[in-house]
């Protein structure tokens, strides 16, 4: 049957129909790869034709505020592979058993990346300048064709290593790793700042992922070097931080380390930051150093009680065994440790330094004053408690001003019932004692204590620090609130931020909040100086001539209770009338014969203050009773007439003693030119004398009074002078070190430095 014209017209619109519907599937079709996934597709194509190798960034610097360069990068090699070049043209066998030499590395390891199914392995990063050299001449044709053929398909990339010039402030820089990435301290903190951009070179290759070594064309993406990180830390205040520290560390056998910060109180500028022992920072990995503090501490014995069960912490076993024997669970547990900040991470009972802010915190709500009398038997009933004083025999009868000097503990937990619950935690707030400061810093913790309502006993304890805890940078900024005008500042450490095209942040210093006012803040600062300089009051140790120096002792228990683990500390301001820098400084778990703060912790953060100031050009104030030590030049009287030269000697202020029977001075000690105090002894000879008979055997000094090591050193044709804090000529003072060891032999009329202590109970 013929069709009709209308059925012919029917199907060919169906045709028609059939056709635009497959062709607009198509277009559609093509819209979806070449738009939806046009970009997924390229990405496949370019990654199965071209490699790409990634051109390392360098790194931006960190500088200390006077412009010296704490880190920075500098080129260095990374080690690379091409699998598929290695299998087609050189030998992985022969490749992994010189590389692993070369490098010393497993060779398992080695061949296991020079036959990875990938065109792109990285063999070692951040090569040595010798492993660089020793790669180098096996891929050298001319020294070993056969050898550098096997090597084929291994090349080197450009990569960065970071450098810690001067090595100081560890744990508050951190570190980089073999990626350049920040893992710790401010290069973690601002890694974003200083990573940079990296850059990439791009090249073909063949479908297998082989080289193509004659259809090259290759693209070139520069990097953009980090930003630079400028921090407020002054490299020599840190240095001098680091080495009283250090010293704290050696002499008071600190079981857990040391902490400790200076601050400018008036902007919240962090000048130096340290925890000791810390590590290298140009061999970060290495624990070695630090392995061996913990053992002479027999550390390894048990696990601490603070720290969980399942503390990887090495046994005895390991301990005798050496580094060698442990396990990566336990190294990377020593490093942990070894890497962490304690100044900003660790929380510890602040004991009688805290006693500055329930002193502070009376003043201003007026129920205390200068005329406030308080009594003191030795100890305080609290609830159905019995909480004694440092002083077991009392203080008896005592001022405001007392109570803070003799660190009296039933003075401050009187005034701890007086604020009461809630005007306590309200001033605890407002110093910022409950929440992380903000220093810039990763890792910082907060504070512990009570949330809910407290009892009459936890009121009574906290008052003079014990029960709650705080970090090293959370008391030292409340601190600075005290004695800056009440101003409570936020702390930081970084300065700004800046690149090629200049500064792209920039920190200026902040006010938090107002704490106290001024008419306290200058009660406090007064108060506090007489805790120094009082010879009997418990700071007397901190004391340094001229510095004017403030500050508070601490002395605390770490639990539990009754186990003689303390912790001593000291924070110090200066000069008192005028604050421009606090200084804290923690001693965790001394070792020694006395404990206390105040005779350990004090004369190092006296002796510190000393030197910071003196670095800062900060002029000396001597109050009432108070003269500067006066030095004189030795003058030359070598061939003058014995007569006029005692004359000339006794004229610049010293004392003369003549050996021989001559009439001319034919040699003299010390030789001139040497600075000496005043009434210092001069010798002179008026006959030659042999080498031996100039020289004498220095005695041991340490244990005497100030009187009896004069005397002593004098017998010997010795000069004597006091060195360190400390009020050395006060009752009960004793020397506990000199600067040259007994025993050793140095000329007539040397000078011989010797620090002394007074015991203190807090």
């Amino acid at each position: 049957m013929i069709p009709s014209l209308n059925d012919i017209k029917k199907k060919t619109r169906v045709m028609i129909v059939i056709a635009l519907a497959c062709f607009m599937a198509l277009i559609l079709r093509l819209c979806y790869w070449q738009i939806i996934r046009g970009n997924d597709m390229s990405r496949i194509v370019r990654s199965q034709q071209q490699s790409t190798t990634a051109v390392t960034t360098m790194r931006g610097r960190i500088y200390d505020r006077n412009g010296n360069v704490l880190a920075e990068s500098a080129s260095a090699y990374n080690l690379i592979c091409n699998p598929q070049d290695v299998m087609e043209r050189g030998d992985p066998t022969v490749a992994s058993q010189k590389l692993s030499l070369a490098l010393n590395m497993d060779p398992q390891k080695v061949y296991k990346q020079l036959t990875a199914n990938s065109s792109y392995q990285s063999i070692k990063k951040q090569l040595s300048s010798e492993e660089a050299e020793t790669v180098k001449g096996l891929m050298d044709p001319e020294k070993n064709e056969d050898t550098a053929k096997a090597l084929s398909g291994i090349y080197f990339e450009d990569g960065t290593k970071r450098y810690y010039p001067y090595n100081v402030a560890s744990p508050v820089l951190g570190i980089v790793n073999a990626d350049s990435e920040g893992t710790g301290g401010i290069e973690l903190a601002f890694n974003d700042a200083l990573l940079g951009k990296p850059g990439f070179i791009t090249a073909n290759k063949s479908a297998t992922g082989k080289t193509l070594l004659e259809q090259q064309a290759e693209y070139f993406k520069a990097a953009r070097s980090g930003a630079d990180v400028v921090l407020t830390i002054d490299e020599t205040i840190q240095h001098f931080l680091e080495s009283q520290l250090e010293k704290a560390v050696e002499e008071d056998k600190l079981k857990e380390g040391a902490a400790g910060i200076v601050m400018n109180p008036k902007t919240g500028e962090i000048l130096a930051m340290a925890s000791k022992p810390d590590f290298d920072s140009n061999d970060p990995y290495n624990i070695e150093a630090f392995y061996e503090y913990l053992k002479e501490y027999d550390k390894f014995d048990t696990e601490e009680e603070s720290e969980p069960k399942a503390s990887p912490k090495p046994k005895a076993s390991a301990g005798e065994k050496g580094v060698d024997a442990l396990n990566d669970e336990q190294i990377s547990f020593l490093r942990t440790k070894m890497w962490r900040n304690k100044a900003i991470s660790d929380s510890y009972e602040p004991g009688s330094t805290f006693k500055i802010i329930t002193a502070a915190a009376a003043l201003e709500e007026h129920i205390a004053d200068d005329k406030s009398t308080f009594y003191c038997p030795g100890f305080k009933i609290v609830a159905d408690r019995n909480i004694s004083c440092a002083n077991k025999d009392g203080h008896g009868s005592e001022t405001f001003e007392d109570g803070v000097k003799n660190s009296c503990n039933p003075v401050f937990m009187e005034l701890g019932m007086k604020l009461g619950s809630d005007k306590f935690k309200e001033y605890f707030n407002a110093f910022g004692l409950n929440a992380p400061t903000g220093v810039g810093l990763g890792g910082e913790s907060s504070s512990i204590s009570y949330s809910g309502t407290m009892n009459e006993v936890d009121l009574a304890t906290s008052a003079f620090g014990q029960g709650i805890q705080v970090t090293p940078i959370q008391l030292i900024t409340a601190v600075s609130a005290v004695i800056n005008g009440g101003v409570r500042m936020k702390p930081h450490i970084v300065s700004e931020i800046r690149n090629e095209d200049g500064v792209i942040k920039n920190y200026e210093p902040q006010i938090i909040n107002r704490v106290i006012s001024e008419e306290t803040s200058a009660k406090m600062r007064k108060i506090l100086e007489s805790v120094v300089s009082d010879p009997q009051a418990t700071g007397k140790n901190a004391y340094v001539k001229g510095c004017r120096i403030g500050g508070k002792t601490g002395t605390s228990e770490k639990m539990p209770r009754g186990s003689d683990k303390r912790i001593a500390s000291f924070i110090g301001f200066a000069p008192a009338n005028d604050p421009e820098i606090v200084c804290l400084i923690m001693l965790d778990e001394p070792q020694t014969d006395n404990k206390y703060g105040g005779t350990i912790a004090a004369p190092l953060t006296g002796e510190l203050i000393e030197k910071i100031l003196d670095y800062l050009g900060i002029e000396k104030q001597y109050g009432e009773g108070e003269t500067p030590d006066e030095t004189v030049e030795v003058p030359d009287v070598r061939a003058d007439d014995i007569s006029l030269a005692q004359s000339e000697i006794a004229d610049s202020g010293f004392f003369v003693r003549v050996v021989g029977d001559g009439t001319t001075v034919v040699n003299q000690l010390p030789q001139p030119g040497n600075m000496l105090l005043k009434n210092s002894t001069v010798i002179l000879y008026t006959e030659e004398m042999d080498e031996d008979d100039l020289m004498v055997e220095v005695p041991d000094v340490v244990g005497a009074t100030v009187s009896g090591a004069r005397d002593i050193l004098q017998a010997y044709s010795l000069n004597f002078k006091v060195e360190g804090a400390g009020h050395a000529n006060a009752y009960g003072s004793y020397s506990v070190a000199q600067s040259t060891k007994a025993g050793e032999l140095v000329q007539r009329g040397t000078v011989i430095g010797v620090e002394f202590r007074q015991v203190a109970s807090d």
